[in-house]
């Protein structure tokens, strides 16, 4: 498709994925933003997951090198999770054929409420780090779990991916919220680079939409990034709230439409 940076479409893509990559660095989920703007500003279907995998591939790192040079990653938990996450990623893609999308939205509307609510009765979630806790069987199964059931949702639906890895994070390895989204930028830099060149050697891709979306989207990232470990829990947890809010509205929409 014909695509100008100068554009006001242009104009509209950068901004979005300056935001974009700043709730992705937060919580994930600002995919929730840039998907839907590709459709308005009139990009094919079947180019906007790929055009959108390359454009968040170089925030994804910029926000990951920021929590991991801060320290902010619990590499024993992150390295199991990862691989499995692209393995439970083509699982999920697999069972995609059989399962229509419309059971797991039924699902996820159903328990969006349950999860929203439970965090709400937990001030503290997420507020201390007690991952030495947890034994080192509880370690292993807790990332096994994270890396191919959420992995699987990702390959299955992908929507809010990020902010359910950093929920898990936090709550099986009874991580703090900081520390849970550094998890997940490790592990979500592994689908995503597993993704973004699948879609590029299919030739599903907008390269001069990805060039100027990766310019605002680092900026975002690296903003975000910073934003998260000053603030911690202060600002990881409004914004946490808010994406899952947006996913309710969107598989809400999804369903009546």
């Amino acid at each position: 498709m014909d695509f100008s940076v100068f554009s006001g479409s242009g104009a509209i893509l950068a901004a979005t994925f300056f935001f974009s990559g700043v709730i992705d660095a937060v919580c994930g989920g600002g995919g929730l933003l840039s998907m839907p703007m590709f459709l308005t500003i009139g990009f094919p279907a079947h180019m906007v997951t790929g055009t959108n995998q390359c454009s968040i591939l170089f925030g994804a790192a910029t926000s990951f090198a920021r929590y991991m040079k801060a320290g902010f990653i619990h590499w024993p938990t992150a390295w199991l999770a990862g691989p499995l996450a692209i393995a439970g990623a083509f699982l999920g893609a697999k069972l995609n054929l059989f399962l229509p999308e419309r059971v797991l939205e039924i699902m996820m509307l159903a328990l969006l409420p349950v999860i929203t609510a439970v965090i709400l009765k937990k001030p503290s979630f997420g507020r201390e780090n007690r991952v030495d806790e947890l034994t080192g069987r509880q370690k292993l199964f807790s990332g096994l779990f994270i890396g191919l059931v959420i992995g699987a949702y990702q390959g299955f639906y992908g929507a809010g991916s990020g902010t359910f890895f950093l929920l898990g994070f936090a709550l099986l390895c009874r991580l703090d919220l900081t520390t849970a989204s550094g998890n997940t930028k490790f592990v979500a830099l592994c689908a995503n680079l597993s993704s973004a060149a699948t879609f590029a050697f299919s030739g599903m891709v907008v390269w001069p939409a990805v060039l100027l979306a990766t310019a605002t989207n680092v900026m975002g990232s690296y903003i975000g990034a910073g934003l998260a470990m000053k603030k911690g829990a202060k600002v990881i947890r409004p914004m946490f709230l808010f994406v899952l809010a947006l996913l309710f509205v969107r598989l809400a929409a999804t369903m009546i439409g």
